[in-house]
Order: C-alpha cells, then structure tokens, then sequence
C-alpha cells in the first residue's frame, strides 16, 4: 500500500478504490474509473503530472476517484482531458459533454441531500450554476497577431436566472480568427448545458471554412433537436488581420458595438436574422473594414437590459461611458483590459441577466 501526498492510503498505482456512492455521483465515478481504466490506469504521479500547471494535486485528483465528496467540475474536466485523450479512440470533447450533464444531476442531488436552509441552498446553488458556467467558457483566451482581446462574465445575481450566456474567440486557418457571443434564453443549469452544445458545435463549423451565415444557418438547423420550446441567439464574425476585413451575421443577437479611434461609437448594421432554432436559412452574412485603433465590443443583452432600462437607453449608456473612458486618456488609447470594464460598472449589483463581454482591438 502507497500513500498519497497527504498520507492517505490510495493502493497501487492505477489501483484506486471506488468509494460507496449512490445515484448521478455513482454514475460520475464509475464513469470517471472507465476512463482511467480505457487509458491504461496511469497512476497518480502520472495524471498530476499531465495536470501540472492546472492547480491540480495528485491528493485532489485521489479525492475525485475515492472520496464520498463530489470533485469540483474543474477537476473532472481536466482528469477527462488527460484520461480520454490517452484512450484508444477517446473523444475527451465528447466525454466531457457527457460527465458535465452527469455532474449537474449529482450537485443537484447533494444540495438536496443537505437538508440546509434555504439561504444556505441558494447559495450553493448559484455557486454551483456559476462554477459550470465558467468552466464551459474559454479558460484562456490566444494570443492572436493583430489583435487585442478581453473578455469578462458576469452571473445573474438571482442563480434561477443564471447561464446560458457564452463567447468564443476561435483561431482559424492563416490569418484568420472566429469570435461569437450568444444566448439560451431562460437561465436554468439546462440552459448552461445547452449552451456548452451550441459553443463546441459552432466552434467546430466555423472550423470547416465556413462563413459566418452558413455556419449560423447550420447551427440553427442541428439546434431544433436540442433546444426544445427554448430560444437561443448568436452573432458570428470572421476577421482576417492582413485584411482587416471583418464578416459577420447575426442570428437574432444584438450586432456588436463599435468604439472609434476618436471615441465615437456605434452598432454595426448587421441583418438581425431568426434566433438559432426557428429557421435554418435566416442569416446572412456582411464586410466591414476595420481600421488601427478600434475597438469591438460582443455582448450579451444583459450588459445594456434592465427590468427598469430598455436597450436603447443601455445602449446610449453603452456608448457615453465608453466614449469618456476613451477620451480620458487621449491622444493615447486607455488599457483594452480597463476599458472593458467601464460598461460593467455601471450595472446595478442585483444583475436580472448573465452579462458577458468580449472586447477586440484591432492593430
């Protein structure tokens, strides 16, 4: 027997011991121990190893296969990475998908369980929609030549409205780069799920070559499966950074905002088109050309929306606090990563929406 780095017994190496479990944990650890055993039952020492640099610890990573407690999403997320990737055939992609769903329903389980009080549940479970969230957002955004970038997420402070809310920035071929924001329509953990389809999905038709309609309009048809009685949004762009040229469409999403070199704004005239879902040749896609010096701001509609603020009135807010953030630093531009949270601060601290923000600076 061999002890892990807290002196606990974990057995030998590859040999880790299931704990007693019941219902979608039960399910998440043997679906955990399958992959370990698909990928040749690497030890302890080996997994850490692929993780170093994740924050993870080879005790952590003992706990997620041994404990009676359920691992935080971050831990799985990265053990199936490693594990599937390793696996004959492994699809981590896929597998990740799949133990996500899983671990929803075993952290909807264990608040049950519980038996607190209702504070105390509604705490945890806004940490809980939140924790899956961020996890199913990018982690790190590339570095991207030609570019600068920035992004922020902001949770619904009423954790029955949280999720749905997404961006992706997405390096293509050559000189290219994809980004996108969208929206599933009623925050809900369903609603997080389903988000994480729509983002891996889109991700991977913009991989093809796609413009950005095509690649909308395909996405809305395989989404009619998915979504149900439930309505997403999106707006997606292709920018090539030789060109400076930028197409995008919009499938039913607020079109992105633009702020100038001389701190004048304004919204990009793109055809609205039909949320994701309802038809599958809605959108369509247009050019512009991007100078030195601006900067795209993506959004979701809970940067400018407010039970008691409409989106015109968000939008001239949108456009005068950027416009005095720009101008108060002029001749030269104020930090991308200051600048993007100009907006945010504004917002009331009981948020009705998810609020996400993705800000591009063109060079």
């Amino acid at each position: 027997m061999v002890s892990d780095d807290g002196g606990r017994e974990v057995g030998r190496a590859g040999q880790l011991r299931k704990p007693g479990l019941v219902g979608a944990h039960q399910e998440l650890n043997t679906a955990l121990h399958r992959l370990h055993l698909l990928a040749g039952r690497p030890s302890l020492a080996e997994i850490a190893q692929a993780l170093k640099g994740a924050g993870i610890s080879r005790s952590t990573i003992h706990d997620a296969f041994c404990s009676q407690r359920l691992p935080k999403w971050k831990v799985i997320d990265a053990l199936v990475e490693v594990l599937s990737s390793q696996a004959p055939g492994g699809r981590p992609e896929e597998d990740q998908k799949v133990l996500y769903e899983v671990w929803l329903r075993a952290a909807e389980e264990s608040d049950e369980q519980h038996n607190q009080g209702p504070q105390t549940a509604r705490e945890r479970k806004a940490e809980t929609h939140e924790l899956l969230q961020r996890a199913l957002l990018p982690q790190e955004i590339p570095q991207i030549n030609g570019l600068e970038l920035a992004s922020r997420y902001l949770p619904a402070s009423d954790p029955a409205r949280a999720g749905g809310d997404w961006f992706d920035v997405i390096p293509l071929e050559g000189t290219k780069v994809a980004l996108a924001a969208g929206d599933v329509m009623g925050g809900s953990i369903l609603s997080i799920a389903l988000m994480g389809q729509l983002r891996s999905e889109l991700n991977a038709l913009v991989h093809l070559g796609l413009p950005p309609h095509k690649a909308l309009n395909l996405l809305s048809e395989q989404a009619q499966r998915l979504l149900g009685d439930r309505l997403a949004t999106c707006v997606c762009a292709v920018y090539d950074t030789e060109t400076r040229l930028l197409d995008i469409s919009s499938a039913g999403h607020i079109p992105p905002f633009l702020l100038k070199r001389d701190g004048t704004g304004l919204i990009l005239d793109v055809p609205t088109g039909l949320p994701i879902g309802l038809a599958a040749e809605a959108c369509e896609t247009v050019t512009a050309q991007m100078s030195p010096g601006e900067t795209l701001f993506f959004l979701t509609d809970g940067v400018i929306v407010s039970p008691t603020e409409g989106l015109d009135p968000g939008l001239a807010r949108l456009t005068t606090s950027l416009a005095k953030a720009q101008a108060a630093t002029d001749p030269m531009l104020p930090s991308l990563e200051d600048l993007i949270d100009v907006p945010l601060e504004a917002l009331s601290n009981l948020r009705h929406d998810d609020a996400v923000l993705l800000a591009a600076r063109f060079s």
